[in-house]
């Protein structure tokens, strides 16, 4: 039932999205732990994700990065590195998406939240096998360390 909510709720999205071509802008943070990556599932998609999510009004990028891995991970992160600036004109938005690199604990708590269904860290060698192609995009790029190889999400 839930899942179907989710659903609806994202089709009017896209909608809304079509209509309007809206400009987002957005977070995405590489969670790293010894040598695991911090990935996400959303109730509502089959792809596991980086976290993170929209800037809210008056929020810096930093802050945003913050409230999101707190809110859909439970940790509280503290000092970010920008890896990158991406664009993504997919779903009829102009969304720019700033992605962040964080080094955290591994042993700190992994919540789901509301939104969430899962959320853990994976080694960079056994990633899950549904992992969205920008995410697998981004982890490839951390792995080789040059940040912002595509400009395009």
């Amino acid at each position: 039932m839930l899942n179907t909510l989710f659903r609806i709720v994202l089709m009017g999205r896209k909608i809304y999205w079509f209509i309007f071509r809206p400009v987002t802008i957005g977070v995405k943070v590489l969670v790293v732990s010894q040598n695991k990556i911090l990935l996400i599932k959303n109730r509502y998609d089959k792809f596991w994700y980086l976290p993170g999510g929209g800037i809210k009004t008056g929020e810096s990028f930093f802050e945003a990065a913050r409230r999101e891995v707190k809110e859909e991970c439970g940790i509280n992160l503290e000092k970010f590195k920008i890896f990158g600036v991406y664009s993504n004109f997919f779903e009829y938005k102009s969304d720019h998406i700033i992605l962040l690199q964080c080094d955290a604990s591994e042993s700190t708590l992994i919540k789901s939240g509301f939104e969430i269904e899962e959320a853990a860290f994976f080694n960079f060698n056994n990633l899950p096998d549904k992992i969205s192609p920008a995410t697998k995009r981004r982890i490839d790029e951390f792995i080789s360390g040059k940040s912002n190889m595509s400009d395009i999400w």
